[in-house]
């Protein structure tokens, strides 16, 4: 794994920490709004589904982005500082991407619930924003 400046890492952490904290209040929203106003539907259930699953994974990056920081600073002590960094970063960028491929199939699903046309178009959208993000791990 490519070693990171110190300064850099908690920069780039902090970053993880807040997009995660909002994105995890908007999963959260999108699934509490759909458990409280959709009818229950295998198509509304996949939604909900996904919602939960970007809200917990956006959680548990600004959780990781935390330790993240705490490990980075110059005045962490030493038992922090030693910690097992790798498996840190590793897990705050895995539920971040986790958080948001399922943010995105929620967005995509939900419109099914409607009509076939909002459907369409709401899948359009999930894949087209999907499509720079997956490119981008390639």
């Amino acid at each position: 794994m490519l070693e990171l400046h110190p300064e850099y890492l908690a920069a780039l952490a902090r970053q993880f920490g807040f997009l995660g904290a909002f994105l995890g209040g908007v999963s959260a929203t999108l699934f509490v709004t759909l458990l409280t106003l959709a009818k229950p539907s295998k198509v509304v259930r996949w939604a909900i589904g996904l919602a939960a699953v970007g809200a917990a994974a956006f959680i548990v990056t600004a959780y990781m982005s935390v330790g993240v920081i705490a490990q980075s600073h110059p005045n962490a002590p030493d038992v922090i500082a030693a910690g097992p960094r790798t498996i840190v970063q590793v897990g705050m960028s895995l539920s971040f991407a986790i958080g948001t491929f399922a943010l995105l199939g929620a967005i995509g699903v939900s419109g099914w619930s409607r009509s076939k046309t909002l459907g369409y178009v709401t899948t359009a959208v999930a894949v087209l924003a999907a499509l720079p993000l997956l490119a981008d791990l390639a």
